[in-house]
């Protein structure tokens, strides 16, 4: 019997690539298996048993130590999916990249960002992130309940999609859109959960004068890489092509060098000039066409933490403060990139850029270390945090309004 859910509407178009993909997930990562799918390999296909193993979970798939890649990839596609179909598959590698939570009883499905395919359907095709209804045959055995206690799921529901839609808004750019969103969970930490439904939208309304005033800072660009840099530095070592190259585009228009064994930054005193002039490029040239795909990466983010009930952090502020950091990490990425192409580049490289960054940053399992270089950096401050997303002025409503166009009325 299919069950139903909410889905993000792009998810309608999306299928794996398989041997087309940029960028697999069956290589460099350690795909769960779950108890359910083990016990059927137990029962119907125990050859298979030899492809299991343990690591970065209970039971993992094995991993090629030579390729990096699972032990059952083979001609670029999975050997388990091409010789047994998918009802042989893990939750993991079956239903990667969706993410499936429950809020009571209702479903949520959308997907990350760390899949390339993904990246182009939902942040360039025309579905966007609003919720649809779906029915699939399978969800996986185990979803985890974001349900908090003083919430129905309807009034869940609310909330989460009121977040959504705040994130689209069409009467600012992203960067002052951000700014509010993190005004507001800090607003919603001071009230009791019961009333997040009809205090949501009502702050989220009128958040600009919830806003302190912004404290920039001349070395966050600087920063932005080299904490980039420390988490890189902590993470397992892993081939990343893809994110090295948005890190050496970084490099290169900051005019730094990052110390490829400590990752310590090393400016010159061109760093500062060449930042200079690559913000007043993105402000004069570029930011007009990638507003709109920032706004979708926002979405997306809060989409796939299903927030603010979940994602990295321990609170609706501190979540929120750190999709803010990484949200000034992909804006500085793309304005790295564009000056790499000396103007708007391919949507394939803009997708490279986001999906390279997500694939690495999406994933991190533990908020620490992000936190910690955060707050002493000052980030975790609304004041900091306002001026480091690049929400420093007020614009005006001739600047605002083309933000808000569709990202299809844009030729990239």
């Amino acid at each position: 019997m299919a069950s139903s859910l909410h889905q993000s509407a792009f998810l309608e178009g999306f299928a794996c690539l398989g041997d087309a993909c940029e960028d697999t997930c069956c290589k460099g990562w350690g795909m769960q298996l779950d108890p359910v799918t083990k016990a059927k390999y137990e029962k119907q296909a125990p050859e298979l048993l030899d492809a299991v193993t343990t690591g970065e979970a209970e039971l993992i798939m094995k991993r090629d130590p030579q390729t990096d890649y699972c032990v059952k990839f083979a001609g670029g596609l999975c050997g388990i999916h091409q010789s047994y179909g998918t009802d042989f598959l893990g939750d993991a590698c079956h239903f990667f990249p969706r993410s499936t939570r429950s809020l009571g009883d209702r479903t949520v499905m959308t997907a990350a960002l760390s899949c390339p395919e993904v990246t182009r359907l939902a942040l360039f095709g025309e579905s966007g992130l609003t919720h649809r209804e779906a029915a699939y045959d399978r969800l996986p055995w185990s979803l985890k309940n974001y349900l908090p206690e003083a919430l129905d799921s309807e009034g869940a529901l609310t909330v989460h999609r009121a977040f959504l839609e705040a994130a689209g808004a069409e009467d600012a750019p992203p960067e002052r859109v951000m700014a509010r969103l993190h005004a507001v969970a800090t607003s919603l930490e001071m009230l009791d959960q019961a009333s997040w439904p009809q205090a949501a939208g009502f702050y989220l309304k009128n958040a600009d004068m919830r806003l302190a005033p912004p404290e920039p800072n001349p070395n966050d660009p600087f920063n932005l890489l080299h904490a980039l840099a420390g988490l890189l530095s902590a993470a397992k070592p892993s081939p990343r092509p893809r994110l090295e190259q948005t890190i050496a585009d970084m490099e290169r228009a900051l005019c730094v060098t990052l110390d490829p064994h400590t990752r310590a930054i090393i400016t010159t005193p061109e760093s500062f000039p060449a930042w200079q002039r690559l913000y007043g490029r993105w402000e004069r040239e570029w930011a007009t066409a990638l507003r709109p795909v920032l706004a979708r990466w926002l979405q997306a983010q809060l989409a796939i933490a299903l927030y603010p009930f979940g994602g990295f952090g321990e609170s609706p502020a501190e979540r929120m403060a750190i999709i803010g950091v990484r949200f000034a990490t992909v804006r500085l990425a793309l304005t790295a990139c564009c000056a790499a192409h000396d103007g708007i580049p391919p949507e394939q490289e803009l997708i490279r850029v986001i999906q390279s960054l997500s694939r690495f940053l999406d994933h991190l399992a533990d908020p620490t270390l992000s936190l910690s270089i955060y707050e002493e950096t000052g980030w975790l401050r609304p004041a900091r945090l306002r001026a480091l997303v690049g929400d420093n002025s007020l614009q005006s409503q001739a600047q605002t309004a083309s933000y808000g166009k569709t990202i299809a009325a844009h030729q990239l």
